[in-house]
């Protein structure tokens, strides 16, 4: 399925796990939708549950996945905001399964990455991959596919960890 030598795919797969069932019958009536506007701001994202408004471990884990995820894409930011992080926090409160903002990220990058001209701005907030996963949630992605489009940004991702910072695809 992933990468087992990655780590932080590995965790990623840790914390689906634990999360699998929390989205049965989860009431979302009170979230703000994906579509409202939250800015981006640069800054650290807050660490304790007084910081981030949850004291619901199932919330930090689907939020720190999400973050995880983002900062791991080639052409996004190696830190995360505190808009980052309500962000990922209102698509846990709406029932947003992590593996269509999972989807959604990677499909978004994907188009940006493999397309025709000069190399776009870094993406600077996860605001930026919500149109992609309400797309997702319409109409989603074979789990495959979306494998082998992480095989293909892993290279970048490898790249971006590593300090580099690769002008384009490779293979």
């Amino acid at each position: 399925m992933r990468d087992q030598g990655n780590p932080g795919w590995n965790k990623v797969a840790e914390i689906l796990h634990r999360i699998e069932s929390l989205h049965e019958g989860h009431d979302s009536a009170d979230v703000p939708s994906a579509g409202e506007q939250v800015s981006s701001s640069s800054g650290s994202a807050p660490t304790s549950p007084r910081e981030s408004g949850s004291r619901d471990p199932q919330e930090r884990d689907y939020v720190q996945a999400v973050l995880d995820c983002y900062r791991w894409l080639p052409g996004t930011s190696t830190v995360t905001s505190r808009h980052d992080r309500r962000c990922a926090q209102q698509l846990y409160r709406r029932g947003v399964p992590f593996e269509v903002v999972k989807s959604a990220m990677v499909v978004a990058v994907v188009r940006r990455t493999f397309r025709r001209g000069g190399p776009l701005p870094r993406v600077r907030a996860i605001h930026y991959f919500l149109p992609a996963v309400e797309e997702m949630l319409e109409c989603p992605c074979d789990p495959e596919y979306v494998q082998y489009m992480e095989h293909k940004l892993r290279p970048l991702a490898d790249a971006k960890r590593a300090g580099g910072t690769p002008s384009g695809p490779s293979s």
